[in-house]
C-alpha cells in the first residue's frame, strides 16, 4: 500500500472510534432519562372555608388572584397577590422563588384558574391549590373582600 492510503485508512478509523464512542456515551448519558417517565404532579381544587381557616392561622399563604388588574383593584382575597392571566411569563419569575411552597390560586369561576394551575404544574410547582368556585364561590361562602 502507497503512504497516502494508509493514511486514509487510518483517519477512516480513527473517525469511525470517535462516532462509536460518541453513540455509546450519549447514550449512557441519557439512557436514565428516557426510561423515566416526567412527574406528573396534580394540584389540588380547596374549598373556600379551607382557605378562610388558613388565612385566620399563623402561617400566611400565598394567594393569587389571577384576574385582571381592574377586577383585583374592586375587591379581593385578603393578602392576594394579582397576577393576571394574561401574563404566564410574569407570574412564573414571581412565583419561582416560593416553588415549595403551597400556592393558592383563584379567578372569577374557577375555570381560569384550573387552566393556571396546570401551566403551573407543568413548571414544577407541586404544591398548587385551586380555589372551589373561584372569587364568587369565596363571596357565596361568606368570605370577605378586601380593596
Amino acid at each position: 500500500m502507497d503512504r497516502k492510503k494508509k493514511i486514509y485508512i487510518q483517519y477512516t478509523v480513527i473517525f469511525i472510534l470517535i462516532m462509536v464512542f460518541g453513540v455509546i456515551n450519549f447514550r449512557m448519558k441519557t439512557s436514565d432519562i428516557w426510561r423515566k417517565s416526567p412527574k406528573d404532579y396534580k394540584y389540588e381544587t380547596i374549598r373556600p372555608k379551607e382557605l378562610m381557616n388558613r388565612i385566620t392561622q399563623k402561617d400566611e399563604p400565598i394567594i393569587v388572584d389571577t384576574r385582571i388588574k381592574e377586577d383585583f383593584k374592586k375587591g379581593h382575597i385578603r393578602g392576594a397577590v394579582n397576577l393576571p392571566y394574561t401574563n404566564f411569563k410574569k407570574m412564573s419569575k414571581v412565583l419561582t422563588p416560593e416553588i415549595k411552597k403551597e400556592i393558592f390560586i383563584y379567578s372569577d369561576d374557577e375555570e381560569r384558574s384550573k387552566t393556571i394551575c396546570e401551566f403551573l404544574n407543568a413548571l414544577g410547582f407541586s404544591k398548587i391549590r385551586n380555589l372551589d368556585g373561584g372569587i364568587t364561590g369565596w363571596i357565596n361562602s361568606g368570605g370577605e373582600l378586601v380593596k
